[in-house]
């Protein structure tokens, strides 16, 4: 819009792979996939000219804010339409993460259980957090490895406080070791086992086995393993009629088995376009403060740089949301979206938040900052970016090779 020549539009970083040009513009694919960027003319001194329209620096800064500022502001444009699309679209989420934290589970082994934690206990604040929903307590867990926290919860009735220290899980995540009342239901079937003998199909919600009743994931495990081979009895819930099968476990290695993949049961939730819209603010704007705690904790050293994820770990989620179907792989591209727009506005060379805030800085005292000072403010900021960036990457490999 403001006439500035765009030399490069690149897919990947790198060298050329491929491409054409059109209007003055090499659109190109390169080598390295990790994003991409844009190359403007004139954007170093030592490449502007004065008489040059066309140069980024020949422009007045409100359009170079403008034009640095853009790339960011369309990402969080992104996220809030992609996840307005899927709201309205309906997303599949688990059911539990909306209900009061009433503990339906605890490992004897873990913090939890040492703490005194038991069964039918509604914890109502972690730390700091109030703690509504079984979403506000794993979100506070997650992000509190090794740290000691006050838990307060009410058992009976009546109130009472306990403190542990979480643990930090694979990931370097947190974890305490509470289970929710999740259900179960049928994700995925292995062919030739016993539950697609027994004709289980996707979808059905195991109600119990043995008259048991399974609310829990580790509970069918549990009963499954116990078996050692008896022939069990299950009643399954399918489209509203409750059925029974019979299903005889097999030994695989050293684990009992019937050849299924449980998950929590879910709901479907779906809005019309005005409620869509509001849904997506409150999400992102839940996600945006996420993300500036994470940055936040990590300065305080309350969190390591391997909960960060890289390119093996975007990969991998990628894959896994796209089989998930279409609002799944929707909400994960408009959350790496978002959290791009956010980094992105960080005021650290080279990045766009970088060349806003010497903008702004020139603005207020009215005049350029010297070539050389920005020079060297740029290669400063280059070298911890790349620092950061590797350090992740090593993180990202290692926890996924190397665990």
């Amino acid at each position: 819009l403001f006439g500035i020549t765009v030399e490069v539009f690149s897919v990947g970083f790198g060298p050329r792979l491929g491409g054409f040009k059109r209007g003055g513009t090499d659109y190109r694919l390169s080598a390295i996939p990790l994003g991409g960027y844009v190359k403007l003319k004139g954007e170093t001194p030592e490449e502007t000219t004065a008489t040059d329209p066309g140069d980024l620096l020949s422009r007045p800064r409100w359009q170079r804010f403008l034009v640095f500022v853009m790339g960011a502001v369309f990402n969080l444009v992104t996220a809030f339409v992609l996840t307005a699309a899927t709201y309205m679209i309906g997303i599949s989420e688990p059911a539990y993460l909306d209900r009061p934290p009433v503990v339906a589970e605890v490992d004897q082994e873990s913090p939890a259980g040492k703490a005194g934690l038991q069964a039918g206990d509604l914890i109502t604040r972690f730390g700091d957090d109030a703690v509504a929903t079984w979403k506000d307590l794993q979100t506070a867990v997650l992000m509190s490895p090794r740290q000691t926290k006050e838990i307060v919860y009410v058992r009976g009735g009546t109130s009472a406080t306990t403190r542990l220290t979480v643990e930090a899980a694979r990931g370097e995540v947190g974890w305490v070791g509470i289970v929710p009342e999740t259900g179960v239901v049928v994700r995925e079937l292995q062919p030739g086992r016993p539950a697609e003998g027994a004709g289980l199909r996707r979808g059905d919600r195991i109600v119990s086995i043995d008259g048991a009743p399974m609310t829990t994931l580790s509970r069918v495990f549990q009963a499954i393993g116990a078996a050692e081979g008896r022939p069990l009895r299950f009643a399954i819930e399918r489209r509203g009629a409750t059925l029974e099968k019979s299903i005889t476990p097999v030994k695989d290695g050293e684990r009992w088995v019937i050849g299924f993949v449980p998950s929590p049961t879910t709901v479907v939730r779906s809005y019309p376009f005005l409620t869509a819209m509001r849904q997506s603010l409150r999400s992102n704007l839940e996600n945006a403060t996420m993300v500036f705690t994470i940055f936040r904790k990590l300065a305080r050293r309350e969190l390591s740089l391997r909960t960060f994820s890289g390119p093996v770990d975007l990969f991998k989620l990628s894959g896994q949301t796209a089989r998930e179907g279409l609002p799944d792989f929707l909400q994960f591209i408009a959350f790496v979206s978002l959290q791009l727009g956010i980094i992105n506005l960080f005021p650290i060379p080279p990045l766009d938040g970088g060349h806003v805030f010497t903008i702004l800085v020139e603005g207020a005292i009215r005049r350029d900052l010297s070539a050389r000072l920005k020079e060297r403010v740029m290669q400063v900021g280059l070298v911890l970016l790349l620092l950061f960036m590797g350090t992740v990457i090593y993180f990202d490999i290692s926890k996924n090779f190397f665990p």
